[in-house]
């Protein structure tokens, strides 16, 4: 029990998204300070389109005007922020000593999580799905993202909930 409860507190401070719960966006004056994408990003928004397109069986999706760019997420305890402005534009800003030390599928989790804010509107979800003593967070949109292990374990789950809000792949495959 201890080791599991070291593991939980351990994923809780890894990695965390800049927004408050049940809030999918942050309101800010102004305009966001980027017109286009850091290259960095490119491949990340690439395979979220593709994602998309297959999941919402939407072949013409777009994410729209989001560049995804490294930058000040204003709070210490964020990692990465959806923002969206009184102009009526958005951005995803990721802070890059978070990037940095982060894993391929970590970098993946945390930009399908930012633009599910901001491209597909999504809120927080906070729910957990468990099974006796095994925990699993229920969606990439938790405000903590879920750990590489069980991102990659459960990819394909993770992606039906983050597009379709359908947890049922993901509770079948923890056995609930």
């Amino acid at each position: 029990m201890h080791k599991l409860v070291t593991i939980l507190f351990m994923t809780l401070i890894f990695a965390s998204c800049g927004l408050k719960k049940q809030k999918h966006i942050q309101q800010k004056d102004g305009s966001r300070q980027f017109a286009i994408s850091d290259p960095t990003f490119k491949s990340y928004a690439q395979s979220f389109t593709s994602y998309a397109k297959t999941y919402l069986n939407q072949p013409g999706f777009v994410i729209g005007d989001v560049p995804i760019n490294f930058g000040d997420t204003e709070n210490t305890s964020f990692d990465g922020v959806c923002n969206t402005y009184s102009d009526g534009t958005k951005e995803v800003i990721i802070k890059q000593s978070w990037w940095n030390s982060a894993s391929v599928h970590q970098r993946e989790v945390m930009i399908f999580h930012e633009l599910g804010h901001c491209s597909l509107n999504r809120d927080h979800d906070s729910e957990i799905i468990s099974k006796e003593s095994y925990v699993v967070k229920g969606s990439i949109m938790n405000p903590v993202i879920p750990g590489s292990s069980h991102y990659l374990q459960y990819k394909t789950a993770y992606l039906t909930e983050l597009f379709t809000y359908n947890k049922a792949p993901l509770q079948q495959a923890i056995g609930i």
